[in-house]
């Protein structure tokens, strides 16, 4: 039987949809969301919908530790989409990764009483199967692969810093995002533990230890097709809190692995793997590199593969003089030869005016921006990367130095996630952190080349309060796969007293997170 693989650019044909028909510009956050025409929007999985086969009809009033470890969590970003191999009975299958970053008190408990031992439960990573019934995708009540991963799961550590940290700990604590990789595994990438050790640590598993915090914020490794399978932290590839990352290989096979750190001044890394990626150690060595910026290109300064270097990694890399981005977080890679590489920027603040550069020329900025890095003949492990800026968000009207490709029929701010369909359009979604703005968060394509390239246009805006968590693609269906993340969770809302209650509307309900599909 043929084993499942990732779905890339070459598996999805030239059947790809044409660009997204003409959407109405920006506009303020509503109760709803709104879909642009040439499109319907559908809802693949909510909140509390089952996961696992014996889950409990969702009941948030109060959620329990039962409910919370069967159910979808409360908070997801998308971590990418596996074909699974063909059954015989030719139903069209995927197997869907999400990784599950928080849970905040005061929108997931009633009266925003925590509940710690809930908590660990709604965040970690949730592995669900989905299949094309009836001309849409649905997902399976207690399928094959279908699993959450959260803080009492075991995993494995391995790479050069395991002998000295340990080669076990059990919990994966809140993964920013994710990444699939070319030999059909997920990369989910841990953000910073600290909060979720002190909010842990009377749980009695074991995290008011002080010797455990060491074995968070890495890169966890799993095998989502194996229900069975144990997920692995590489340490190889550093520890730190990231917001993204994205994997490919280079023209001889190697694992080649970009990271952002999850920071107002974070850094981009890189790691080229030693071996093969057909070898199941394959990033367990090999070398990490951090970028900096050179007038507009990046350069790739090498770090050490020894232990001190990899437990504090952004201590080597700002001792080794790298450059600060504008709060990096996703990233995409370009399949078409040209290993082009994507950067969404969220904005910084707290940039002043003498810290400006090429890559991030706006001082006090909290608008973002899209950068683009173009290696060498597609050489992935070129020492320099030459690098632009694509689009400098931000309202037109208002913000100084926003830049748009004229034709553009929409604007944003605070981009944070991207995928590349098949046709090279640039999917990014915005997450604005729940404020109250001029326009909603959404999902915008970018145009990547030809007489339109960096045109953008609005596919869909999200409900007040909400923000958007990763797109993914299924060609033969024509569908899109979206993430609406926390709707109605704006900074004086409460789980008693949310911004809106979508997608039900209902009184009694709160809002609830949304897999969502656009099909057109």
């Amino acid at each position: 039987m043929e084993s499942g693989r990732a779905l890339a650019q070459s598996d999805l044909g030239d059947s790809a949809p044409p660009p997204p028909p003409a959407a109405p510009g920006p506009q303020a956050p509503k109760l709803d969301d709104t879909v642009a025409s040439g499109y319907n929007r559908i809802v693949i999985a909510r909140w509390g919908d089952g996961v696992l086969p014996d889950a409990a009809p969702f009941d948030p009033h109060p959620l329990t530790a039962s409910q919370a470890d069967t159910q979808f969590p409360y908070d997801a970003v998308i971590a990418g989409l596996i074909a699974p191999p063909a059954a015989q009975d030719n139903i069209p299958r995927l197997v869907a990764i999400f990784a599950s970053p928080d849970a905040p008190a005061r929108l997931v408990f009633p009266g925003g009483v925590d509940n710690p031992v809930v908590a660990g439960k709604l965040q970690g990573a949730t592995i669900v199967n989905l299949q094309y019934m009836g001309g849409r995708w649905v997902t399976v009540d207690g399928g094959f692969q279908s699993r959450r991963i959260s803080d009492g799961t075991l995993c494995q550590i391995s790479g050069p810093a395991a002998a000295a940290i340990g080669t076990t700990v059990q919990g994966l604590l809140g993964p920013q995002g994710g990444c699939t990789t070319p030999w059909a595994t997920v990369l989910l990438a841990e953000g910073d533990a600290t909060n979720w050790l002190g909010r842990l640590a009377n749980t009695g598993l074991g995290y008011n230890d002080p010797t455990v915090a060491p074995k968070f914020s890495w890169i966890t490794e799993i095998d989502p097709l194996d229900p069975l399978s144990i997920p692995t932290k590489r340490t190889a590839l550093g520890r730190f809190a990231r917001s993204a990352i994205a994997a490919t290989v280079t023209s001889d096979g190697r694992p080649v692995i970009f990271m952002s750190q999850d920071a107002h001044n974070g850094y981009l890394f890189r790691f080229i793997a030693a071996t093969n990626a057909t070898d199941g150690t394959a990033l367990d060595s090999g070398t990490l590199a951090v970028a900096q910026i050179q007038d507009s290109n990046i350069n790739w300064i090498n770090l050490g593969a020894d232990t001190p270097t990899l437990v504090g990694t952004l201590g080597a890399a700002q001792t080794a003089g790298a450059s600060e981005f504008d709060s990096p977080g996703g990233i995409a890679i370009a399949t078409d030869g040209s290993n082009t590489i994507y950067l969404a920027t969220r904005g910084n603040p707290t940039r002043s005016v003498d810290h400006t550069d090429a890559l991030n020329p706006r001082a006090g900025d909290d608008n973002g921006y899209i950068l683009v890095f173009t290696p060498p003949n597609g050489d992935l492990t070129a020492a320099t990367f030459a690098g632009n800026i694509a689009i400098s968000a931000g309202n037109p009207a208002t913000a100084p130095f926003t830049q748009y490709t004229d034709g553009s029929n929409a604007w944003f701010k605070n981009p944070r996630t991207l995928n590349l369909d098949s046709t090279g359009q640039l999917w990014i979604g915005t997450d604005q952190r729940g404020k109250i703005s001029n326009t909603a968060d959404g999902l915008f394509v970018m145009q990547t080349g030809g007489p339109s390239k960096f045109l953008i246009s609005a596919a869909y805006l999200a409900p007040i309060g909400a923000a958007i968590g990763g797109a993914a693609f299924d060609v033969t269906s024509k569908t899109t796969f979206g993430m609406v993340r926390h709707p109605g969770a704006t900074p004086g809302a409460s789980f008693d007293a949310p911004a809106t209650r979508w997608p039900t509307l209902l009184p009694m309900m709160p809002p609830q997170s949304t897999v969502i599909g656009l099909v057109g």
